[in-house]
């Protein structure tokens, strides 16, 4: 019979690649908004509200999901998320107007979105990982930026050989091969294999003080000042580079740069967030998240500072989406990281949902935010400049944030912060 060891790292594995194809979404619609904007002929604000929509359907659904993560079979779950991301696309490539398209970003694209995401990684790996968390979720979780640097050019590339509607179909199919067998590797518990977590012989005190209490109410989770301010900070990052990546072809093509060249863009981004979550795999576990997040903040805002000099050309683009994609990637494991410390293992679902839904609130109108303010002023400058202002803000409050539970006794040893 397989280790726990060898199991448990088979299911950072799977969140790796379902993770690579749900995080991709967000990364590369700025290149499947160019035929669709050519096809439709929308507004630059109109054009990114799906990534609103998809957020909203998002936001609406993780509480709901996650609470569902907690009672029944995220394997399960997981597989219909593959299902829905693949006939997604496809059923875009058969959309006869935009509105169809936004239909399509909230009732299948989110959803997907949601059951391969983070929140289900974070619900997983909480149950096979305790001493070893930080490094198991931040390894699967840099299968967003692995995603983000391949898709593009799959995606690319399909565009440049065939018609768009084709294209999207081809990668559909490509997103099923992806995701479906990886989905179907996942074990739900390591008691369903005799297990334990970490590759233990015997289920540690701190677990088994664990599954002794009661799950925190959501009423607790979201009275808890711990909870907004990690929100908050979370959001400030995620947003600005979700508002950023969805827009960074329109942004580099209005400087002359060329469909191909803005594409590589996409995968330097993807590129350097990947390197992100290796550094936090490999730090948080010591480091512990403060000083990680101290350095992501700190780090995104000089990244929106460069991309404030646009005008300076591709070097000037391209290092400032370096910065923001290997400091502001650092926030991306943040969420799930610290979800299971504060709120408890047993919540953690519950928790990421209400916590992964608050933040996905404030991304809501991002992407659109940045195509408006450029439909006004013919430039994104301004909104680098609030983003990277509202970085530096929160580095004031980032001491104060609370990183153990709230119930935390003397009995219990404190992890280091």
């Amino acid at each position: 019979m397989p280790s726990s060891f060898a199991v448990g790292w088979r299911q950072v594995a799977a969140c790796f690649m379902l993770l690579a194809a749900a995080g991709m979404v967000a990364s590369t619609y700025s290149l499947v908004a160019v035929p669709l904007a050519q096809e439709f002929q929308p507004s630059r604000m109109v054009l990114m509200l799906t990534m609103t929509v998809m957020a909203a359907a998002s936001a609406v659904l993780m509480p709901v999901l996650g609470n569902l993560m907690d009672r029944f079979s995220v394997r399960i779950l997981m597989v219909t998320g593959s299902v829905l991301l693949a006939s997604g696309y496809v059923a875009i490539s058969l959309a006869t107007s935009f509105n169809q398209v936004l239909l399509i970003f909230g009732v299948l694209v989110a959803p997907a979105n949601v059951l391969m995401g983070p929140l289900a990684a974070t619900v997983l790996l909480s149950r096979w990982f305790e001493r070893q968390r930080g490094r198991a979720i931040g390894f699967a979780i840099a299968g967003i930026a692995a995603g983000g640097f391949t898709f593009p050019m799959i995606i690319q590339g399909l565009l440049d050989t065939h018609q768009w509607r084709e294209a999207l179909q081809l990668l559909g199919l490509v997103i099923a091969v992806w995701t479906i067998p990886a989905a179907l590797l996942v074990v739900d518990h390591p008691s369903d294999r005799g297990l334990h977590p970490d590759g233990a012989s015997e289920p540690s005190e701190q677990a088994r003080e664990e599954l002794e209490k009661e799950p925190i109410s959501a009423r607790a989770i979201l009275t808890d000042p711990a909870f907004w301010m990690i929100a908050v900070t979370v959001a400030i990052v995620t947003a600005g580079m979700k508002g950023m990546i969805t827009n960074l072809a329109p942004l580099a093509l209005d400087t002359g740069i060329e469909a191909s060249d803005a594409a590589f863009l996409v995968s330097i981004y993807a590129g350097c967030g990947f390197l992100a979550k290796m550094f936090f795999a490999g730090l948080s576990d010591r480091m512990g998240p403060r000083a990680l997040m101290f350095a992501s903040l700190g780090g995104f805002a000089v990244g929106m500072v460069c991309l404030t000099q646009a005008h300076l050309g591709y070097w000037m683009i391209a290092l400032g989406v370096a910065i923001i994609g290997l400091f502001g990637g650092m926030m991306v494991p943040t969420e799930s990281y610290l979800a299971p410390r504060v709120f408890g293992q047993r919540a953690v679902g519950r928790a990421m949902g209400l916590l992964s839904g608050t933040i996905l609130i404030a991304l809501l109108s991002t992407p659109p935010l940045f195509g408006l303010i450029f439909d006004l002023t013919g430039s994104y400058r301004g909104i680098f400049w609030a983003f990277g202002g509202l970085a530096v803000a929160a580095l004031f409050w980032l001491p104060a944030i609370r990183l153990h539970p709230r119930d935390y006794g003397p009995a219990q040893p404190l992890p280091a912060e």
